[in-house]
């Protein structure tokens, strides 16, 4: 089954069509995250993958035509990082479409456990006994498709059947989707906070329409650099879904602000960089207690010693 990294419409202002151009090449799956990171400021950036032993097929939607050379140069320097050949890429103009209105008609609503994820323009009510999720697509990353949001909020919903949470960060929060859980399952405090201003802004605005702005709140913030995340502390569950290499340069981070006690749910990684998440978590006093396995794609549940640092 494909599963996309990242996929959203590109926000251009207005619903009226625009012609958009696509660059499409084909990557080792190591290598993902580096490409992610060097072609995102071009565009939307998307990738597909079937297994872990398959190149993984990457799409980055731009709003320009790209410069053909820029993006050989940027390719050069990930094929020199990795040892690998300069993967081949393809430019192609895409005629103008409106990317809001197909993207609202390629989500359904979702439903994953107890939670039914919907956006503004689904009509169907969601069941009696589901806890529901308002999120439009094409505003911010994370709308629930992803195995990776899926693996945070089946780990939510079991860890809600086994105890009380007093205080949650959700790091990384995107559109604000596993604050909203967390949120709706113990409605207790959550802070949601991203290094991006727009995510920020759009879980703010997903906290009113899912009526829980009274107990969620949205700051930006560089990692954990934002001196209201430690002035919260600490917390006794903190939910990070971004990318391996953050998740691995954070780990002190995360448990200077865990709560002894406290579990940290980390996702965005796939199988083959556990090892490196895992380890430098359990440098810092954590240990795994949970692995949650979707595809390529892992959620990783780690619980901090009560008696660490004591």
């Amino acid at each position: 089954m494909r599963a996309p990294i990242q996929s959203f419409a590109m926000a251009l202002g207005s619903a009226a069509p625009v012609d958009t151009w696509r660059v499409d090449l084909a990557v080792p799956i190591d290598a993902a995250e580096a490409v992610s990171e060097l072609l995102g400021d071009l565009g939307s950036v998307s990738m597909f993958g079937v297994d872990q032993d398959a190149d993984l097929q990457v799409s980055v939607v731009c709003p320009e035509e790209p410069d053909r050379g820029d993006i050989g140069v940027r390719l050069a320097v990930i094929a020199d990082a990795f040892d690998m050949a300069e993967p081949p890429f393809t430019v192609e103009r895409v005629e103008g479409r409106d990317w809001i209105a197909e993207t609202k008609n390629a989500f359904p609503p979702v439903e994953i456990g107890r939670f039914f994820i919907h956006g503004s323009h689904v009509e169907r009510r969601p069941p009696p006994s589901s806890i529901g999720l308002h999120v439009d697509a094409a505003t911010a990353f994370g709308s629930g498709e992803h195995p990776t949001t899926e693996g945070c909020l089946r780990a939510i919903e079991a860890l809600a059947k086994r105890r009380h949470i007093h205080n949650t960060l959700d790091m990384g929060c995107g559109s604000g989707i596993l604050a909203i859980a967390a949120a709706k399952c113990w409605a207790t405090p959550v802070l949601a906070a991203d290094n991006d201003g727009r995510s920020v802004q759009v879980a703010a605005e997903n906290a009113g329409l899912n009526r829980v702005a009274h107990l969620m709140s949205a700051a930006r913030s560089e990692g954990y650099r934002n001196p209201v995340i430690r002035r919260r502390a600490p917390y006794d569950l903190i939910l990070a879904n971004i990318l391996a290499r953050p998740l691995t340069l954070l780990a002190r981070d995360a448990a200077g602000v865990l709560a002894p006690g406290g579990i940290l749910v980390l996702s965005g990684l796939m199988t083959h960089q556990e090892a490196m998440v895992l380890a430098a978590h359990r440098y810092q006093g954590l240990h795994l207690i949970e692995r949650r396995v979707i595809g390529v794609w892992s959620t990783l549940v780690l619980h901090k010693r009560a008696d660490y640092g004591s």
